[in-house]
């Protein structure tokens, strides 16, 4: 696959995600990053870093009053990539923290996709955060070139 194509799933996927969510009251706009990303990349040199993959970020900051707290957030997201058939990691939860971990069926863990779910509170009125990365496979981009 490109990484156009793989750009259009991503944003589809987190579009799906979004949508779980898109009633819950926020403190501030959503902030999202999607963006073209080289795999081992430590500079922009990219005839040394010829893989890339796509990756779509998501920083949801919730309102300090909302009726759904982060986790309950997140748990909603997690039930659409659980009706999609994706495969959760076991959760990593802390005592106001938690990540949520999937991965869509067929791919390996270093080349398939992946979803993270994070999520972490703090006591109101502070708003309560929640954190959203849907990362592609990566492909070669020299074998579009040839």
């Amino acid at each position: 696959m490109t990484i156009e194509e793989y750009q259009k799933e991503s944003e589809q996927i987190a579009d799906r995600l979004m949508a779980a969510i898109e009633e819950v009251d926020r403190y501030q706009d959503d902030i999202i990053a999607s963006e073209n990303r080289f795999v081992n990349a430590e500079s922009h040199d990219l005839e040394d870093h010829p893989w890339q993959y796509w990756q779509w970020h998501g920083t949801i900051v919730l309102a300090a009053n909302a009726d759904v707290t982060p986790e309950q957030a997140a748990d909603r997201m997690a039930e659409v990539l659980e009706s999609e058939g994706w495969t959760a990691d076991e959760p990593t939860r802390h005592e106001t923290t938690g990540k949520y971990e999937y991965r869509r069926p067929g791919g390996q863990s270093d080349d398939g996709w992946y979803v993270e779910l994070g999520f972490w509170t703090d006591q109101p009125p502070v708003p309560q955060n929640l954190s959203v990365i849907v990362v592609s496979p990566s492909t070669d981009r020299t074998a579009a070139d040839s």
